[in-house]
């Protein structure tokens, strides 16, 4: 996840093994991927993610996104605040791949691609990290995330929710930080069914404030 760098390791110190009680094994990477997987092949039916792409994807976590990328890229970095996350994906997939460090302090090549999923409502200056997001994509660069809608529960469900905004405000956002084309995608799931079976993790396309229910928006924005 992901904050300032100057209250960061308080902030996210033991972030995933408290605020998700990960066990930090092989299991929280194949519970990833069966919560994941719906969502994985709407993105393939968004964006063409190709061989020779560069991706870099802040809020990298245990690996799990990258679980899926890792033979399908030329290159992936990713950056994660929670130390303990980027040393379990580190030797987990042994990579050199993730870092423990924020957008603000990233700086090198550009990338094809940028991902970031429930990480947008954590930034303290979502402006300006988007523009920093921005000048990190090669031309006509993607970048791809999520982020809850601002129902109640979901602003409540986190301390280190800061910006949780409606999708109409993040695609402001993106319009002034330079980007072209916004794509917006209501997403919501029945709580628990990916446990029984990953294929149960159906999208259901649009927001529904009941406990129990995630609720977030797919953005897809073009450089």
């Amino acid at each position: 996840m992901y904050n300032s760098d100057s209250v960061k390791d308080i902030i996210y110190k033991d972030y995933f093994r408290k605020h998700h009680q990960y066990a930090f094994a092989e299991k929280d990477i194949l519970n990833y991927r069966n919560w994941f997987y719906t969502q994985w092949n709407l993105i393939n039916t968004k964006i063409k993610i190709r061989k020779e792409d560069e991706v870099l994807e802040i809020g990298s976590g245990l690996g799990g996104f990258y679980s899926f990328l890792q033979e399908r890229v030329k290159k992936y970095v990713g950056i994660e605040l929670d130390k303990e996350a980027v040393k379990f994906a580190t030797n987990y997939f042994k990579s050199r791949s993730f870092f423990n460090t924020s957008i603000e302090k990233w700086g090198g090549s550009k990338f094809d691609c940028i991902f970031a999923f429930e990480v947008l409502e954590h930034l303290n200056n979502p402006l300006n990290a988007l523009k920093k997001i921005y000048s990190l994509l090669k031309v006509d660069g993607i970048f791809c995330g999520t982020s809850p809608f601002p129902y109640y529960k979901n602003i409540i469900s986190d301390e280190t929710h800061l910006f949780v905004l409606h999708p109409k405000n993040w695609e402001k956002l993106f319009l002034l930080s330079g980007f072209s084309q916004i794509e917006l995608y209501p997403m919501s799931f029945f709580p628990f069914l990916w446990r029984i079976n990953k294929k149960l993790n159906m999208i259901i396309p649009f927001y529904i404030p009941l406990s129990g229910f995630i609720t977030t928006t797919l953005i897809i924005a073009k450089k």
